[in-house]
């Protein structure tokens, strides 16, 4: 799960800086075709962060009951 936080952060959040930087698409975007808004990588980015926290918490949770 910690992974699948990794990448859609990564994805996301380096999606929405190319297209604005560069203006091209990058990664998961770049599948989603032209017709996508530009703030669809930034919401994939806020969902990769989203699983990264919950997986920070659980592990501290677990650390917490050891």
């Amino acid at each position: 799960m910690l992974w699948v936080g990794i990448v859609l952060a990564v994805q996301g959040f380096g999606s929405f800086l190319t297209e604005r930087i560069w203006d091209t698409k990058f990664g998961v975007t770049a599948l989603l075709g032209d017709d996508s808004p530009s703030w669809v990588g930034l919401a994939i980015g806020v969902v990769g962060l989203a699983v990264l926290a919950y997986c920070a918490s659980s592990r501290s949770r677990k650390s917490v009951h050891n």
